[in-house]
């Protein structure tokens, strides 16, 4: 699926397919629908990654081998196991000897605004449709009300109070 497509199928979900409400064009007051879409996109991607390391999908997993002092990769999410490292500064220091086995952790999914609009995405369909699923929650619901009962709708659950992290 590429960034088109999945906008496409984000503007059918909310019912945009004329691009009225998230228009096509824009200014500084207004800005381009396709655009604020894509940042809808990325920033489900962002809570679907969250919520799918929490599950352990292994599909998340990364290696990280340590070669002097290596930096915190920019997809990082959370370690896999308990690893005796400390983070400074983006920094990562290993409490001992260096390891030979590489440490995994949990990677964020590549953004959608990171490809070029007819590149094809390295998702599979399960993710697709699940970071379109919240990114239709996320633009339904422009102006930041509680999403809570929507997020329940897609499995992700309530938090306290009905508070939900935006």
């Amino acid at each position: 699926m590429t960034p088109n497509q999945m906008i496409a199928m984000l503007r059918r979900y909310i019912s945009d397919e004329q691009a009225t409400g998230f228009t096509s064009g824009g200014n500084m007051e207004q800005p381009e629908g396709t655009q604020e879409l894509l940042s809808y996109l990325d920033r489900a991607v962002d809570e679907y990654s969250k919520r799918q390391a929490l599950t352990g999908d292994l599909r998340l997993l990364r290696t990280l081998k340590f070669e002097g002092k290596p930096l915190l990769p920019s997809d990082f999410l959370s370690l896999c196991g308990a690893v005796p490292i400390t983070v400074s500064d983006k920094i990562i220091t290993y409490y001992g000897d260096t390891p030979e086995v590489p440490i995994r952790y949990f990677a964020r999914l590549p953004y959608v605004s990171d490809y070029g609009m007819d590149s094809e995405l390295p998702y599979e369909v399960d993710q697709s449709t699940g970071i379109i699923s919240l990114a239709a929650v996320y633009a339904l619901n422009k102006q930041e009300y509680n999403v809570a009962q929507d997020l329940m709708l897609l499995g992700y659950g309530g938090g306290v109070n009905g508070n939900v992290e935006q």
